[in-house]
């Protein structure tokens, strides 16, 4: 990727990495403002963030999941479709609450990089 050397893809992977980690529980909740099962969960958070390092495993989503069901940020109900059992997980009130708070520190994030980027324009 890089033609002057190595020490810009492991700065560049490790950035993802911090970026995986810190985006992850962030849109875990706001999938879950819809009411969504484990593995449909795993496979949207796969498409929107292909990048992550390391790259996303089964375990991991589960792992968000079981630590947002501890703080009470979810609700679930395992229900059967099709003959199989699936939990279904959803925001609880906190969970809405904490995601509201999020998206307006995200848009300020996003708005201070943007500034800083015209600002370097200039």
């Amino acid at each position: 990727m890089f033609a002057d050397g190595h020490d810009e893809e492991i700065l560049l992977k490790k950035w993802r990495a911090q970026l995986s980690k810190g985006v992850l529980e962030f849109l875990v909740l706001i999938l879950l403002q819809k009411e969504r099962y484990g593995w449909d969960i795993l496979h949207l958070v796969r498409s929107l963030l292909p990048l992550t390092e390391p790259p996303l495993t089964d375990g991991t989503i589960y792992n968000v999941l079981t630590r947002l069901k501890r703080k009470s940020l979810v609700t679930y109900q395992n229900k059967t479709v099709g003959g199989r059992v699936r939990t279904y997980y959803s925001l609880s009130e906190k969970g809405q609450e904490l995601l509201q708070v999020m998206k307006k520190d995200w848009e300020q994030l996003f708005a201070s990089i943007s500034e800083a980027g015209e600002l370097s324009e200039k």
